[in-house]
């Protein structure tokens, strides 16, 4: 269920700092139950990395 316009918490920012740049954003936001476009800008607010999709290997 996402939150509408619910604050960050100090667990939650947290919880995107570990995650940042070890999962792609769809996941987090899932993880933290709030939508892509608000964990994408809080990660760049935060100047932390970013990645938006797992690379699969050319076949």
């Amino acid at each position: 269920m996402a939150r509408w316009k619910q604050s960050w918490s100090e667990e939650d920012l947290t919880r995107l700092r570990r995650l940042a740049g070890t999962k792609p954003i769809t996941m987090i936001a899932k993880e933290l139950g709030r939508t892509t476009g608000t964990v994408l800008a809080k990660a760049i607010e935060q100047k932390l990395p970013v990645v938006h999709r797992i690379e699969r290997p050319a076949q």
